[in-house]
């Protein structure tokens, strides 16, 4: 691949294979006779046939937008979009004002797809997907200007994001805070309208976006660059107009209408989700949200998604002092461990061993369903050390 272009020249390792999708109405020969329709127009000759169904549908949808394809100041729209679902990062360029042969509207879209699975060096430095060339994208149908990886601008740091996007670390947590509430489904108020006023913080905001996420909403989250009709199946729209939308976030000030109580009381029990924007050296983002990850796979949780697994790997990865935890979170972290499914029984049983020590170095009381269901967990387990420590807290309460 072409090294990203750095101010400051560092190492990058190689990425697995970027693929390409071109989708538009176009004329093709079929039995002797030429038709048009909507359809792909070109794509990698290696594409996984899942990635190129799940990108022609996304690129289809776009379609509809044809007859008003305008963006916010009037001008004919090129849509960019970032649309993730797990296993790929469909990185789409879509322009319109163009017509088919017949005269009608037409549009054509270029998405290139990232895969997700195993590959750190995306989920690690979103400049691999935010410092894209605009030559790494056709203009119209044609053959492909790139054959390896794509041709790549100037990458930048989180801190240099920060401070285009004019974000202090307070504005920061507010918006990590606010994705998490638009992707949890916290809210139905459609999309999350995110204020911007010039195209260099546009970039410098996407950046503190998914740098600042746990990675598997890094996956999952679905962008768009300009309100559309189409803004229902985004999770975030970057608007110059934001503020006059009823769902809306102005980064800057943190003025926002989707942190509810109940939100804040959530995100706060979990721990994870903001932990990174309000405690961690800037450099220190990537190697955190992988420990978490990690652990949470070996608890059992494979796609590193389910918030109570994240939850108690956090408890792991960010309290390595288990002393540090109040009663409160002993309480709680020994519950949510208690409703782990056992299917990987001796990672959590470990961590289990290790609050119910602490548990009873405190002379905590539980309650009767957490006795219920730690008598349980001791019935079936087969860690030595939850073993011991159960019959530590056996014999304290007799």
């Amino acid at each position: 691949m072409r090294p990203l272009k750095r101010r400051r020249r560092k190492k990058v390792n190689r990425l697995k294979p970027v693929y390409q999708c071109c989708y538009t109405n176009a004329m093709q020969d079929m039995g002797g006779k030429t038709v048009s329709g909507w359809q792909i127009s070109a794509a990698s000759a290696d594409i996984p046939a899942p990635a190129l169904d799940a990108c022609a549908r996304l690129q289809n949808a776009d379609a509809s937008l044809c007859t008003s394809a305008v963006d916010e100041r009037g001008n004919v729209l090129t849509l960019n979009e970032l649309v993730g679902d797990g296993s790929y990062l469909y990185v789409i360029r879509t322009r319109f004002g163009l017509t088919d042969r017949l005269g009608r509207p037409n549009m054509f879209s270029h998405a290139l797809i990232f895969p997700l699975q195993d590959n750190r060096d995306v989920l690690w430095n979103p400049n691999f997907y935010l410092s894209l060339h605009p030559s790494s994208f056709l203009e119209e149908p044609g053959p492909f200007t790139w054959e390896v990886q794509p041709h790549y601008g100037y990458s930048i740091s989180l801190e240099e994001a920060m401070t285009r996007a004019g974000l202090d670390r307070e504005a920061y947590v507010v918006l990590v805070k606010c994705v998490y509430a638009q992707t949890s489904g916290a809210q139905d108020a459609g999309a999350l309208y995110i204020q911007y006023d010039s195209d260099e913080q546009l970039r410098a905001l996407l950046y503190c976006v998914y740098a600042g996420l746990p990675r598997y909403l890094v996956k999952t989250l679905r962008v768009a660059l300009c309100p559309t009709a189409n803004d229902g199946g985004k999770d975030l729209v970057f608007s110059r107009s934001a503020r006059d939308r009823a769902n809306r976030l102005i980064p800057r000030s943190g003025e926002n209408t989707i942190l509810t109580q109940r939100v804040e009381r959530r995100i706060a029990r979990y721990g994870f989700l903001d932990y990174a924007p309000r405690k961690l050296p800037l450099d220190e983002f990537p190697s955190f949200f992988e420990k978490l990850e990690r652990i949470a796979v070996s608890f059992g949780d494979s796609s590193a998604s389910n918030s109570l697994m994240l939850k108690l790997a956090f408890q792991c990865a960010a309290q390595r002092d288990i002393s540090a935890l109040t009663d409160a979170e002993l309480e709680s972290g020994l519950s949510d461990a208690l409703r782990v499914p056992t299917s990987n029984d001796l990672a959590v049983s470990a961590w289990l061993s290790v609050i119910l020590r602490e548990i009873d170095k405190r002379g905590i009381s539980l309650t009767e369903e957490s006795e219920a269901m730690l008598a349980d967990r001791l019935l079936h387990t087969a860690h030595k050390g939850l073993r011991e420590a159960g019959e530590v807290h056996r014999r304290r309460k007799q």
